[in-house]
């Protein structure tokens, strides 16, 4: 716009060339201007430039359309900046959060804000993922013998100390890797063969997991050991044939003792149960006994009584029933001389079908002789001159 246009507040003599410099023949005209003139200066010219100034004219409308790009950049720069500042941090991750390269903050799960970029840099790190280490050497034990063990080795970031995870060790894999090493070779020559191979391997796996927990705190890694297995120890190859008999005859060991085991629990009750057995009947056998020699008691003084009051006639009584008994088996037969001279019938074959039949293997030994049912013989080793003499059945 010319200088001299209407509408221009440079009109005049003011709008000169030399108008708005102060005139040299005012006194002062020389000295520069005051500080706070100058901030009250910028701050109108910021103003301005956002669209808060007072204008008047066309110029005013010209200059509001060429400031709206401007806002628009501004807002734009902002919306930017709040984008770049929101984390959405899931639930199995945490946001570790660097400010000027610096370690500020651990940001939790969910949707977080920090200062925007390039100020502040959030690094997200998954503390849920189970990382598997497995690994083999040889080592020698407290016994001086060589094995290769295999392990293996499952580990995870603890979420309290992810950002020693991340800035305390180079390479946070590798030292796990040479501290679980390091720990099964100390583990392994502080324990024997048989100790490591046998029912003990669980007590090694935990201690050794301890071990290496307890290490790596030291080293400030921020991993968490969840577990340890020891998954084979056996020899090395040119030696495991001689291994593997030994370990067979161990297994069959144990497989005899458990078999003598079972035995054992078998004829034990079995046993228990025998014995049990006799001593019942024993007990029966007993009282059967004490029970018969009562009633024998019992029967004697009765018999006692009735002798008291007919002693002849329980005398002839007790001789008859005596009689009785030792000739109930015989095959002799008495006669009375004095019946006459009447012939009688003797029934032989009856007699001799009746008669009880004799085991010939019972003797008795009398010393000088040894008599068996039908047989008498005298005994050669006392009395080697004496003759046998045989009796037949039925005679006197």
């Amino acid at each position: 716009m010319p200088w001299n246009e209407p509408g221009n507040q440079n009109s005049g003599d003011d709008n000169k060339p030399n108008g708005n410099k102060p005139s040299s023949n005012k006194p002062g005209g020389n000295k520069p201007p005051e500080f706070d003139q100058i901030l009250s200066d910028l701050i109108n010219s910021i103003k301005r430039t956002l669209g808060f100034g007072s204008s008047s004219g066309g110029s005013g409308g010209g200059s509001k359309n060429g400031q709206a790009p401007v806002l628009i950049l501004i807002i734009g720069l902002l919306g930017l900046a709040v984008y770049s500042s929101a984390y959405q941090i899931d639930q199995a991750e945490r946001g570790v959060v660097l400010v000027f390269g610096d370690y500020s903050h651990t940001m939790q799960p969910g949707l977080q804000f920090t200062l925007p970029r390039p100020f502040a840099e959030v690094l997200k790190v998954n503390v849920d993922t189970i990382r598997q280490e497995d690994n083999s050497g040889q080592m020698l034990t407290e016994d001086k013998n060589l094995i290769e063990i295999d392990y293996s080795l499952q580990y995870r970031i603890d979420e309290e100390r992810v950002n020693d995870y991340l800035f305390s060790v180079t390479n946070p894999e590798n030292t796990v890797k040479q501290v679980s090493e390091s720990v099964m070779r100390q583990v392994a020559g502080t324990r024997t063969l048989d100790f490591i191979i046998n029912e003990n391997r669980t007590a090694v796996n935990l201690e050794a997991r301890e071990e290496v927990q307890s290490m790596l705190n030291q080293y400030k890694t921020g991993i968490q050991i969840t577990q340890l297995n020891i998954t084979e120890v056996h020899p090395p190859s040119n030696v495991k044939e001689a291994f593997d008999d030994v370990v067979k005859a161990r297994e069959d060991q144990k497989t005899y003792i458990n078999q003598a085991k079972e035995y054992e629990n078998g004829r034990i009750p079995e046993a228990e149960g025998k014995v049990l057995k006799i001593i019942q009947e024993a007990e029966g056998y007993k009282a059967s006994i004490i029970a018969e020699a009562a009633g024998k008691a019992d029967r004697f003084d009765l018999l006692r009584t009735q002798y008291e009051l007919a002693p002849e006639v329980t005398r002839q009584r007790l001789f008859l029933e005596t009689m009785e008994g030792v000739l109930a088996d015989t095959s002799k037969v008495i006669m009375d001389q004095e019946a006459g001279n009447s012939m009688m019938y003797l029934p032989l074959d009856q007699l001799m079908k009746n008669q009880p039949r004799q085991n010939n293997s019972d003797s008795i030994d009398l010393g000088t002789t040894v008599v068996r049912p039908g047989i008498l013989q005298p005994n050669n080793s006392t009395n080697p001159d004496s003759k046998t003499t045989r009796r037949g059945r039925g005679g006197r």
